[in-house]
């Protein structure tokens, strides 16, 4: 609400006091609500019109007179901004007989003195601002229920008002605390623990092994110096893990370029290199697609040298602890006749990889209290997880076992 200045009356009186005239000024036209301030009356008596000191008049808003000189009058009163309740008047005059009188001296009563400060009604608090259920809440936030206010003065009747501010609900998985469409969150000790973890250059993803009824050489179908697993691909690499149902064994596998004997695409002269390290001491060589391509090096490391035109080449490691904790790595050097490097899942679906960066795959012989992505582990939620064989979740495609620790065909 605006509050309009009052206009006062101008009146000029002329006093006589002791044969001599003064003009005495009129109340300030700012000060509204103020009323007049008590009258200095001359201070401590003396002759006929003071011969005494200094006495001090109190404005506290409107004017201070003294009888003998020319008063000074109240100031700017304001009852909600920077106000003085008195101002800076005084009414300490020249004139005095006998002694030097002055009616209200150069006093104040209320100085710079503010009724309310700078404050508002309300002060910085807020009924909305920035406000957040789950994460950094403010109760407040930049309003003014008065903003500045003066009475006479700049008036806000609003200030600046959040009604809402911007809101979020449950905070985010990670932080240690269950939230909304969370099934757990143990913070920083949310890990990654499937039954394989598949990593290059510090990304990865959960790798899930192909499962058949046969042994694994028999699934690589090796015949004319080539593999025939239906997978091979003109310039492509492939790699994965395969699990044989019928007893558990465990391989990996990998192949690169194609036949054209079986499939009439052209495979371009072709040099590849890989080596295996941190092996678990039980892998042997499976298949090897000629002599001494694909070799053991010591109980833990391996080596594959390949040269091919117009076919595959490449082999089979196998006997790998499952489950089990162990964590390999394997070096490529894809010198030519290779473009594509690529991970095969139990679907058929590819992952590709860099061909220049080495591959780690990391084994797990059990999972953790709650994943990444604040789920909790368990058997049956189609997610093969560290000590399980398989997890066909709700609908089996392999004749999972309901404990997830074996086939039941």
């Amino acid at each position: 609400m605006r509050v309009s200045s009052v206009a006062a009356t101008v009146l000029l009186i002329t006093v006589t006091a002791c044969g001599r005239s003064a003009l005495v000024k009129p109340r300030s036209a700012n000060a509204n609500n103020g009323g007049n301030g008590p009258v200095g009356t001359g201070g401590a008596g003396g002759a006929t019109h003071g011969t005494g000191g200094q006495a001090q008049g109190t404005g506290t808003g409107g004017a201070t007179v003294g009888r003998g000189g020319s008063p000074g009058f109240g100031g700017v009163l304001v009852t909600g901004g920077k106000v003085g309740t008195g101002g800076a008047g005084g009414t300490a005059g020249t004139d005095h007989v006998g002694g030097a009188v002055g009616s209200g001296g150069t006093s104040a009563a209320g100085g710079t003195r503010a009724t309310g400060g700078s404050s508002g009604v309300g002060g910085g608090v807020g009924s909305g601002g920035f406000i957040h259920t789950g994460g950094a809440m403010a109760t407040g936030g930049v309003v003014g229920v008065g903003g500045i206010t003066a009475k006479g003065g700049s008036m806000g009747s609003g200030g600046r008002v959040g009604s809402g501010g911007t809101t979020g609900t449950g905070g985010y998985c990670g932080n240690g605390t269950i939230g909304p469409g969370e099934q757990c969150d143990l913070g920083v000790d949310n890990k990654a623990m499937p039954a394989f973890w598949v990593s290059q250059s510090g990304q990865g993803f959960a790798a899930v092994p192909m499962v058949g009824s046969v042994s694994c050489p028999y699934f690589y179908s090796y015949s004319s110096s080539s593999a025939h697993t239906g997978l091979e691909a003109p310039g492509t690499s492939r790699i994965l893990l395969y699990i044989d149902k019928t007893t558990l064994a465990l391989s990996l596998a990998f192949f690169h370029g194609v036949d054209y004997d079986s499939t009439g695409l052209n495979q371009p002269t072709s040099h590849v290199q890989m080596l295996f390290s941190g092996l678990p001491d039980t892998t042997t060589v499976g298949v090897s697609d000629d002599a001494d391509e694909l070799l053991m090096t010591s109980a833990t490391t391996a080596t594959g040298f390949w040269k091919f035109t117009d076919n595959s080449d490449g082999g089979v490691l196998y006997r790998f602890p499952f489950p089990g904790d162990w964590e390999i790595t394997i070096a490529p050097s894809f010198i030519d006749g290779i473009s594509t490097w690529t991970w095969v899942q139990s679907d058929g679906s590819s992952v590709n990889l860099d061909l220049t960066q080495p591959l780690t795959i990391k084994a797990y012989s059990s999972t953790s209290a709650c994943r990444l992505d604040c789920t909790t582990p368990r058997c049956g939620d189609g997610i093969l997880d560290g000590g399980e064989i398989c997890d066909d979740g709700s609908l089996p495609k392999n004749g999972c076992a309901t404990d997830c620790t074996s086939f039941d065909y």
